[in-house]
């Protein structure tokens, strides 16, 4: 059995479209208050992420890296044997958009970070003996204003890994992004977007300052 980890940072993005007159309201609200965009969000009830997309992805950085360890065949009290040790960043794909975006005239972005071991899952009938590094793929996507990639999926035999094992993690920040879009294209498939066809309006972000030199 393998056991596969990444231990980095982990995010949880939620992205939802708003009117021009939430987003108005919004600004408001922020002028008013004298609170930011990300207190607003945590503190009161002005904001629903309720019909909001959500995503939970390990973020690629220079530090990231990707733990193999080989277990006897379902034996989950040994030690095992941790034989393959890489930095995610050397293994990865180029990073496409994030796809099922629903791009509209405004929206709101509302990431929070964590740091640990952000993805785990074990491979039956697979050890150190036969694993074989060449059949392990790993898939990346940005999404604009977040300036980083993101792990999307986890393929190994083009066969899709899933996170089953679900760690604990420390929060590191809260970051909270007021956009509009521009793009004028389909705008139920982002697919050729990019960054320049975005702007923008108002973010904030706190949180533990120690991530500032790695997010």
């Amino acid at each position: 059995m393998l056991n596969i980890q990444i231990r980095g940072f982990l995010a949880k993005v939620n992205i939802k479209s708003i009117s021009r007159t939430e987003k108005e309201n919004l600004l408001n609200y922020i002028s008013e208050s004298k609170m930011t965009l990300t207190e607003i969000i945590q503190e009161s009830e002005y904001v629903d992420f309720s019909k909001s997309n959500e995503f939970l992805l390990p973020i690629v950085t220079d530090d990231a890296e990707l733990i193999l360890t080989s277990f006897p065949e379902d034996d989950y009290y040994s030690d095992g044997y941790s034989f393959f040790r890489e930095k995610v960043n050397k293994i990865t794909d180029k990073a496409s958009i994030l796809e099922n975006i629903v791009v509209e005239n405004y929206g709101l972005i509302e990431e929070k970070i964590y740091y640990g071991c952000s993805f785990e899952s074990n491979v039956k009938k697979v050890n150190y003996q036969n694993f074989d590094k060449n059949h392990l793929d790993i898939e990346t996507v940005s999404i604009p204003f977040l300036n980083r990639t993101f792990i999307n999926n986890i393929f190994f035999y083009n066969q899709k890994i899933y996170d089953k094992i679900k760690s604990k993690n420390q929060f590191i920040k809260h970051k909270a992004v007021l956009y509009e879009s521009t793009y004028k294209g389909n705008q139920q498939n982002n697919e050729d977007s990019n960054e320049s066809e975005f702007k923008i309006i108002t973010y904030s972000e706190n949180g533990n300052d120690q991530s500032s030199e790695v997010l």
